[in-house]
């Protein structure tokens, strides 16, 4: 039976989008476009050619992203993109270029959705998506001053098993900007543990409030099939369903 409340957790591509500075937007042109003869309808053929970046919009980062040895992105089963995810709210500490630390995920109101992480072998959810309600200021100046995770965020989810974290900010290090520090290997603490840690990352989510309900929360992030590919972009989706009762 199809999920009775799909969510959207992508945002579209579209010229002009917000992306990481420096690197390439999204375009979209025609490559084909002619009429054929039909007596009973009009009919066109309509093509386009794309160009876009591997992290265009939402997007998943291969370990390849950052490790020379790290899997690319169809070295990874597809089943690695799909699944049971948890929620966790960090919208209190949700503020212009703030760190995030592990204090202010593990609160009470997180306590029941930590608990759940851990090895599918287990039978527990090895998805983690960060609310920070950042998506809000997406193709805006503010989105580029989005909150940040520290090291002990990303140590913590991968100890306890999260395989893909997820999040609704342009990424989980703080982006450079006018107002950052020197830019070191520091400045992407948590793109180095996680993916070091053989882990995947879902950037520029939206809409992950809408999954959070009393139900179980599933997610889709499959990415192209691209060969070699560091990263790609991906229709993320999310919907809830009703808790299978363990006898």
């Amino acid at each position: 039976m199809l999920p009775s409340s799909i969510v959207d957790l992508s945002h579209p591509l579209q010229d002009p989008m917000t992306c990481y500075p420096g690197d390439a937007g999204f375009k979209m042109k025609s490559a084909c476009n002619f009429s054929i003869s039909n007596p009973s309808c009009q009919m066109v053929i309509v093509t386009h050619e794309l160009a876009l970046s591997t992290h265009t919009g939402t997007h998943v980062d291969a370990p390849f992203h950052f490790f020379p040895d790290g899997a690319k992105l169809s070295e990874i089963p597809v089943d690695r993109f799909v699944g049971r995810a948890v929620v966790l709210d960090v919208r209190p500490a949700a503020r212009a270029r703030a760190r995030i630390d592990w204090a202010d995920v593990d609160t009470a109101c997180n306590k029941a959705s930590l608990e759940q992480i851990g090895p599918r072998s287990e039978g527990k959810v090895d998805i983690v998506l960060l609310w920070t309600g950042w998506d809000a200021h997406w193709d805006t100046p503010t989105y580029y001053a989005h909150p940040y995770f520290s090291r002990e965020v990303s140590e913590s989810l991968r100890n306890m098993g999260a395989q893909l974290v997820g999040m609704d900010t342009l990424g989980p290090d703080e982006t450079p900007g006018d107002e950052a520090g020197e830019v070191n290997s520091e400045s992407f603490a948590a793109h180095e543990v996680l993916l070091g840690g053989g882990r995947i990352i879902c950037e520029n989510l939206r809409r992950i409030g809408s999954l959070v309900g009393d139900e179980e929360v599933w997610i889709s992030m499959v990415p192209l099939s691209v060969r070699g590919s560091d990263g790609s972009p991906v229709r993320a989706y999310g919907w809830r369903q009703t808790r299978v009762q363990s006898n």
